[in-house]
């Protein structure tokens, strides 16, 4: 419905309401006789009587007006509704993003921190969560099948995508409570680890998991001896508790309690840790993936020391 349609609806619904002329044209802001010309147009555009006048300026609604004037407050409220709709999507105040994130960033508490104090403050935006792995998340950002994600650092983003860093947490050692290393309490000297056999995952789930163990293994001095590749973190913690090997896991892992498993730190100067970012595309456009953007810029951190030592990414 164009503009003058609109109009005359308005024209009409204030007729209605004032049941006079001169007070309907001065709420509407316009002159007596050019309301009177707009209501014999819409008269004559519908086929209908409308009103009936009483005297110079009262006017009584005929029931085909009560009608139609039910009619036209139900459009003039749904364009209203619709005006102010895309009012609120372009200042990003309602909308939906798409969200990609590994698993333990949940478990470190990243995720439901950051994504719960954005949805709390921006109710109108819906977040949907998809589990994936870093590879896959930033996969599905460069193809547009999600919006933004949290994920481990990458040596390099693909064209098109970038990030900045939130969180970082150090690497430890899983063993089995059977392990010689379990019942000590104090950290694990990296080189005492040359011997034993190590659980990673599979290559095609996450790249970078798997560099945990040869970070690891070259500040212990020694190459490392894979037991077994599980599909994911969870399956990694089941074969250390198994008894099949150890493993070298993020932090935030120490969270799962999964039996026959306990956690160990690891000693030494230099201490390997885990870095997650938050992605999204350059060149985003959307106004409510805007906002989460803008939303996570007081998260970011300052770059790690260069004494720190990094995991080699590829995700």
């Amino acid at each position: 419905m164009d503009e003058v349609e609109l109009r005359l609806f308005r024209y009409f619904v204030a007729i209605c309401e004032e049941r006079h002329f001169g007070r309907a044209a001065e709420r509407l802001g316009i002159s007596q006789p050019t309301l009177s010309n707009q209501l014999q147009k819409l008269e004559r555009l519908l086929g209908a009587q409308l009103v009936k006048r009483k005297g110079k300026s009262s006017v009584e609604i005929t029931q085909t007006g009560l009608r139609f004037c039910e009619s036209a407050r139900n459009v003039l409220h749904q364009a209203s509704e619709a005006e102010l709709t895309a009012r609120q999507a372009a200042r990003g105040e309602i909308g939906r993003v798409e969200v990609g994130y590994m698993l333990s960033t949940t478990y470190c508490g990243v995720l439901q921190r950051l994504i719960g104090e954005f949805q709390r403050k921006n109710p109108g935006i819906e977040v949907t969560l998809h589990n994936r792995s870093t590879v896959k998340v930033i996969a599905a950002l460069a193809s547009n099948e999600i919006d933004a994600g949290f994920a481990r650092h990458p040596r390099q983003y693909p064209m098109g995508v970038t990030g900045f860093t939130i969180y970082r947490h150090p690497l430890m050692v899983a063993l089995y409570t059977g392990h010689p290393f379990a019942g000590k309490t104090n950290a694990i000297d990296p080189t005492s680890l040359a011997d034993e056999r190590f659980i990673s995952t599979s290559v095609a789930f996450d790249i970078s998991f798997t560099r945990h163990v040869e970070v690891i293994a070259r500040i212990g001095g020694f190459t490392p001896k894979l037991a077994k590749r599980a599909e994911d973190l969870t399956a990694v913690l089941t074969y250390v508790a198994c008894g099949y090997g150890i493993a070298i896991v993020s932090a935030e892992m120490s969270n799962c309690c999964i039996p026959g498993v306990v956690f160990r730190n690891l000693a030494g100067p230099v201490q390997p840790e885990i870095v997650i970012d938050f992605m999204y595309r350059e060149k985003e456009t959307a106004p409510a993936c805007r906002a989460l953007i803008e939303a996570m810029r007081p998260h970011v951190l300052e770059p790690a020391t260069p004494a720190v030592l990094r995991p080699a990414t590829s995700k």
